[in-house]
């Protein structure tokens, strides 16, 4: 069994570049970065790889999930394209992990969700020999209905489907803690997919609005939710999802929680 690891997204860091980015993850006592979002060019890659092993911190990379990255919604050869450049991207940086939103449906067919989620299990399967070479895991994350009224991934059927259909290790599950928590359906996620939950998004909320708030301005009960993720078998890493200003004073408490259990590592990858 492992022991936990919290990275810091830079969604949430004061930054001009990678740079001052990892700077400041190393500050705050982090173990890994997370770089968020940007399609950083082949050169900014490198250099974020370089700067964090020279800063000891571990990577992992969030993609972008709008337009072309919208899985559910734009065309399957477009998102296959845009999803298998963000897996390029992500092992130029090195990363461990690379967390995806599955998108959202169309509202204007009565089996929007049903194609669209056949359409992004189809993606991932022939993404799957892109995974083997690189050694990453795509972890799909939870969502919610406070950004959209069609995302998927804001109930335990959406990632049912995905996982029966693919059970291949290299693709796992992000749960957002927040996410969940306003969705109601963390336990639900664990019971189900614990062992496939790769990386755990850590922030807060009062249970209605998506507010990335920590965890002492919340209404999570954090150490049952520590409790269940090293029990439903959820692997060790976590990226904090709020403010970097917050960091020095939250850290210590999660890795209280965090080292109370013994963590999976990571299977066949």
């Amino acid at each position: 069994m492992g022991s936990a690891q919290f990275g810091l997204s830079t969604a949430h860091i004061a930054h001009q570049t990678v740079a001052e980015a990892v700077d400041r993850c190393r500050a705050l006592g982090v173990d890994a970065v997370e770089f968020f979002v940007a399609e950083y060019a082949v050169d900014t890659c490198r250099e974020a790889r370089r700067l964090a092993g020279e800063a000891g911190l571990a990577v992992d990379y969030h993609a972008p999930w709008h337009g072309p990255y919208d899985l559910g919604f734009t065309d399957r050869d477009t998102a296959f394209q845009h999803l298998e450049q963000a897996i390029a991207r992500a092992h130029l940086i090195g990363a461990r992990h690379l967390i995806c939103h599955l998108g959202r449906y169309s509202l204007d067919r009565h089996d929007g969700r049903d194609r669209a989620l056949e359409q992004i299990i189809d993606i991932t399967q022939a993404l799957l020999p892109a995974l083997h070479d690189t050694g990453i895991a795509l972890c799909y994350e939870d969502n919610t209905l406070c950004h959209d009224p069609n995302p998927l991934g804001d109930q335990p059927r959406d990632f049912a489907l995905l996982f029966d259909a693919i059970g291949d290790p290299h693709v796992g599950m992000t749960l957002d803690t927040g996410h969940a928590h306003i969705t109601g359906h963390t336990r639900a996620y664990l019971e189900q997919f614990g062992r496939r939950v790769y990386y755990v998004h850590v922030d807060d909320n009062d249970g209605v609005g998506d507010q990335h708030v920590p965890p002492s301005s919340g209404t999570i009960d954090w150490e049952t939710l520590f409790e269940w993720l090293a029990y439903y078998g959820a692997e060790g890493s976590f990226g904090i999802e709020f403010n970097e200003q917050f960091v020095a004073d939250e850290l210590p408490f999660l890795r209280d929680l965090a080292g109370r259990h013994d963590w999976a590592v990571p299977r066949g990858r």
